[in-house]
């Protein structure tokens, strides 16, 4: 698994989670595949180029898989998963457009602002649907590069 200091945004993350998002908006929920975790992670990929879920991709079909997952590739839970990809979570009025957020203890997506972009069905249409990012509970930062610093200066 990825430790946080081995993420960091691309200088192009930008148009990285654009292509990403456009490319799944109507891709349907299916689990080990493109379920909420696999969907963070995919997101952070983009981002990045680091694909922190990579020890999960099928190796799930159902909820109970996902569980077991989460148990033998990660670390135990969701919430402590996503920790050890992020580092600690913050309050989602701090959450920026590519962060993850947390709505409850099972289920996560990518904030893009007011709004934040979850997996599932919502009006019979599967794929992204938007929830507001202030009913979520917590949020990932996805970190930036550091500013490299001028020698001499």
């Amino acid at each position: 698994m990825a430790a946080p200091s081995q993420i960091v945004r691309a200088p192009d993350w930008e148009d990285r989670l654009s292509t990403y998002l456009d490319r799944v908006a109507e891709e349907p929920f299916a689990w080990g595949s493109h379920d909420c975790a696999l969907h963070a992670a995919s997101a952070i990929k983009a981002m990045t180029g680091v694909d922190p879920g990579e020890a999960f991709r099928g190796q799930y079909d159902t909820r109970t898989g996902s569980a077991a997952a989460l148990r033998e590739h990660g670390e135990g839970t969701l919430l402590k998963t996503v920790t050890a990809w992020l580092g600690a979570p913050k309050h989602p009025s701090q959450a920026k457009r590519g962060d993850i957020v947390m709505r409850d203890r099972s289920t996560v997506g990518v904030c893009v602002g007011a709004y934040s972009y979850f997996v599932g069905e919502e009006h019979g249409q599967d794929g992204l649907v938007f929830i507001p990012t202030s009913d979520c509970s917590r949020a990932f930062t996805v970190p930036f590069a550091a500013p490299s610093s001028v020698e001499g200066r």
